[in-house]
């Protein structure tokens, strides 16, 4: 809230000063939504987000990266206030445009694909999702490499999905050999690694070995 309250008092400075059009004026603005976002404003965000894309697009020109920066924010605001279908939407297009001006390897062009897979997992099209996180782990393995956290979260994601779409012996086989690489990575003791322990001994729960979940979740609730 002080952040906020400090940001809009720089802004109309700024505007007064600097013009409402100077690349500093509107990296405050930038400021100012993403905190908005921050403090749970979501919908006052994507307001203000949805002026800035459009003074940027005008500014900058559509394919200046603040501006698909705006995007991608925009898409990721619409996501977390319900509004899946227009994120997902929103993103294919943000997509092509990241991919055709940043490049297939571009960082922020795989993280929308990530994106992309989450919220079509989100609007129950978890066949989909997990063809498109396939895809997306094979170019994260070749790009960031297979100990990256991003890879290893890509693999988390299939892991899960593949659950959800009832393939637990898939899933369980896969979550096996996600433990043994998050163990060697980030260690027995890292959030992820005990989160992926938990999802095993739910899903030999959920495979009918009983007695083994139940062994499985003593030995981690030990460990956590």
């Amino acid at each position: 809230e002080v952040a906020l309250a400090a940001a809009e008092a720089l802004l109309a400075d700024q505007t007064r000063i600097l013009g409402p059009d100077h690349p500093h004026t509107l990296a405050t603005r930038n400021n100012i939504t993403y905190w908005q976002a921050e403090s749970g404003a979501i919908e006052a965000a994507l307001a203000a987000a949805e002026a800035l894309l459009a003074d940027q697009t005008r500014i900058l020109g559509p394919d200046h990266p603040h501006t698909l920066s705006t995007r991608n924010n925009i898409t990721y605001w619409q996501a977390e206030s319900g509004a899946i279908e227009a994120a997902l939407a929103a993103a294919e297009a943000l997509l092509a445009d990241q991919t055709r001006i940043l490049g297939p390897d571009h960082p922020h062009t795989l993280n929308t694909r990530n994106n992309i897979t989450r919220w079509q997992a989100e609007s129950g099209a978890i066949e989909d999702a997990l063809a498109a996180a396939e895809a997306l782990l094979a170019d994260r393995t070749r790009i960031l490499g297979p100990d990256h956290p991003h890879t290893l979260n890509t693999r988390n994601n299939i892991t899960r999905w593949q659950a959800e779409s009832g393939a637990i012996e898939a899933a369980l086989a896969a979550a096996e050999a996600l433990l043994a690489d998050r163990t060697r990575i980030l260690g027995p003791d890292h959030p992820d690694t005990l989160t992926t322990r938990n999802n095993i001994a739910r899903w030999q729960a959920e495979s009918g070995a009983i007695e083994v979940a139940l062994a499985a979740a003593e030995a981690l609730l030990a460990d956590q």
